[in-house]
């Protein structure tokens, strides 16, 4: 068997026709996709027509001739207007693809040729002498170019290292030791860029050719050094406790170098490709050159998926004890998902390179690039939280702030001062204070992710090229109900969170004593009035984000209103009681004549304030029945838990007790009460 299977080979013609096919079914797949939008703009949308094709310069209904098949073979098909994106175009389209493919494919063998072909026409005599000087130069400046770049970071660490923090363990120090770093080394790129650019001007005296190559070798070099400064300060495999991942050091160090590798070949590559078709390399060569280089980035990148899909798996999944079900799911399949989009990409690549439609190249690497610039934007977020909106309260400098406060209290007050104790309680104040804030901050923690992952989206379809700039499109409709909903969900949750806050607050001094069946002291005025006035905040702001949304839905939200305003009307006759009881219900509360927690007899119910809605209120009585009373019934009030409340106890004795006796027990007993610790403030009199 072992001999049989031995004698099959794959013939070129074959191989030509298996990749062509496996080509048609991926232009196929791709191009049948549901996209929104004209199937004619630039992009995804126009993955298979060209700009000369998207003009729309036939008639409706006029024959459109598509070369298909093998050569000499003419498809001609009727495409009617209404039709023109549909299937049958796209299919056409990838025939297009797949015969300009299997033409390309044909003149694969004289490909090394064509290069040393086109190299030799640069050089004297057809040599290739200007080449390895070229090469040499350009190695000699690059050489002295990063001599000078090593200096110039050396000399820049003395100006920044005050940054640096051992085990630094907030994150607002991490993000900025490497925002800092990454300036510096960009600054020194700069110089490296510019020193390395002289250098290669006066010592590379060759041909015009020879400048293109030695230019496009800096370039490659210069794009090389900085994708190094941003994989550098995002895995930070050198500086483990400035790292912002939890990821271990010998994880950090292989993916960084991994990614770093892939990109210097998969740069190198495309800056020898572009050079060539510089120098003057046939289109179909410089074509077949372009989809090899998107294959090598493709698999490049998908090996890395595949090598640390463990430790980027853990990332996703994160360190939390309940994980939802998608985080389960994306961190166990999400190099499936990569590698499935780097070969699609690449496909797409591919036939956007052999139709010469706009956005050809860098497809591959999109998410990679969006993700590295929504790290970037991220932290920028983050600073900005953690420097200007919500300053952190438990930092050194202030902790040392509270202690010198500490310090003049008590010299004012003409007491010994302990540092020890004041140290202690100033790092406790801070503390606190930091944990009253810490709601707010993971508010605005969130709203920075839910932007991050916005951004992420956004830079990708401009890779891909989407048209989002385009107006009254989808996608920039999408974009501004994005915007309004996202202010909308920020002040939603901020008033939520600052008004329950405060109710909190202004409830946390009212004890609740199961032993007292009337009085007690009720909430304070505040907190009564805050439930309501949140509601109302509440829904202004989610009316008012609906009707904006609807208005950039197209929607006229002019009827909407005056329907409103006829509503009101209507309810305003049809409904008198509930406008009594809600008019009733905001005088009383203006008044203060009760308030949450209180004690009250309305005279049809007593019991303690529960609740308070716009037109109602609810009772518990001491007995635990629950009346709702709306405002309107209400005549008069009163009130158990205003000031004080006088209590009369009635004791039931046998005919033969002791009166005077009896009474002086009660007094001793009274007295005890008073001296009591708890009971003892909550007398105004003695009993």
């Amino acid at each position: 068997m072992i001999s049989h299977m031995s004698k099959f080979t794959l013939t070129p013609v074959l191989r030509r026709q298996i990749l062509t096919s496996v080509l048609l079914f991926l232009c196929i797949f791709v191009s049948a996709l549901p996209f929104g939008g004209s199937a004619y703009a630039q992009g995804i949308q126009g993955l298979l027509l060209t700009q000369s094709e998207t003009g729309g310069t036939d008639a409706p209904g006029d024959d459109t001739t598509v070369k298909a098949g093998g050569e000499g073979e003419v498809a001609t098909v009727r495409v009617a207007e209404d039709d023109a994106g549909s299937f049958d175009v796209f299919a056409l389209e990838a025939l297009r693809a797949r015969d300009e493919l299997h033409r390309i494919a044909a003149t694969a063998p004289a490909l090394p040729g064509l290069i040393e072909a086109t190299l030799r026409s640069k050089g004297v005599n057809g040599g290739l002498t200007w080449l390895a000087v070229t090469l040499g130069w350009s190695f000699l400046s690059i050489v002295i170019g990063l001599f000078v770049y090593g200096q110039v970071l050396r000399a820049g660490r003395k100006h920044f290292v005050y940054l640096y923090h051992e085990g630094a363990l907030l994150r607002d120090q991490k993000i900025t030791y490497l925002f800092f770093r990454a300036i510096l080394m960009a600054a020194g790129l700069i110089v490296f860029a510019a020193v390395a650019a002289i250098l290669l001007l006066f010592l590379n005296r060759g041909p015009e050719s020879a400048h293109q190559v030695g230019v496009t070798l800096l370039g490659a070099m210069v794009l090389f050094l900085f994708i190094r400064i941003v994989f550098l300060n995002l895995l930070v495999p050198d500086v483990s406790s400035h790292r912002l991942f939890p990821m271990q050091d010998r994880h950090a160090t292989g993916l960084y170098r991994s990614l770093l590798t892939g990109a210097g070949i998969a740069s190198f590559s495309l800056a020898v490709t572009e050079t060539m078709e510089e120098l003057g390399l046939p289109e179909d060569a410089y074509k077949l050159a372009m989809i090899a280089t998107a294959l090598l980035a493709a698999l490049i990148l998908s090996g890395i998926a595949i090598s640390y899909r463990a430790v980027v798996g853990s990332l996703i999944r994160g360190n939390a004890d309940a994980v939802p079900v998608w985080r389960r799911m994306m961190s166990n399949s999400w190099h499936f998902i990569a590698v499935a989009y780097f070969l699609i990409a690449w496909a797409v690549s591919s036939i956007r390179i052999l139709l010469d439609l706009p956005d050809s190249t860098g497809l591959v690497a999109a998410p990679l690039q969006s993700l590295l610039l929504s790290a970037i934007f991220y932290g920028v977020l983050v600073l900005v939280i953690d420097k200007l909106l919500l300053p952190r309260l438990d930092t050194p400098k202030a902790i040392a702030a509270i202690e010198e406060d500490l310090f003049r209290a008590e010299k004012t007050q003409d007491e010994q001062f302990d540092a020890d104790a004041a140290s202690a309680q100033a790092r406790a104040e801070a503390a606190e204070r930091e944990v009253q804030r810490m709601p707010f901050r993971a508010l605005l923690d969130h709203g920075a992710s839910i932007l991050v992952v916005f951004f992420g989206l956004f830079v990708l379809a401009k890779f891909w090229g989407v048209p989002i700039g385009m107006q009254n499109s989808l996608i920039g409709t999408v974009i501004e109900v994005f915007a309004v909903l996202f202010l909308g969900y920020m002040a939603y949750e901020a008033v939520k969170l600052a008004i329950d806050r405060q109710i909190a607050m202004e409830s946390g001094g009212a004890e609740k004593d199961e032993e007292i069946e009337i009085g007690g002291t009720g909430e304070s005025r505040i907190a009564t009035l805050l439930p309501i006035f949140r509601n109302f905040l509440l829904i202004s702001i989610v009316v008012t984000s609906a009707m904006v949304v609807l208005s950039e839905l197209g929607v006229n939200i002019g009827p909407l209103f005056a329907g409103a305003g006829v509503v009101g009307l209507a309810v305003g006759f049809g409904a008198q009681t509930l406008i009594r009881d809600i008019f009733s219900g905001a005088f009383y509360l203006i008044d203060d004549a009760f308030r949450k927690g209180e004690y009250i007899d309305i005279g049809s119910a007593k019991g303690v304030v529960e609740k308070i809605s716009i037109r109602s209120m609810q009772l518990r009585h001491h007995r635990g029945a629950l009346t709702t009373v709306p405002f309107g019934e209400i005549q008069h009030v009163e009130n158990y838990s205003r000031d004080w409340a006088m209590m009369k106890l009635a004791f039931r004795v046998t005919y033969d007790t002791d009166v005077e006796k009896m009474r002086k027990i009660i007094k001793k007993f009274g007295q005890e009460l008073l001296a009591d610790e708890y009971y003892g403030p909550m007398f105004l009199q003695p009993l």
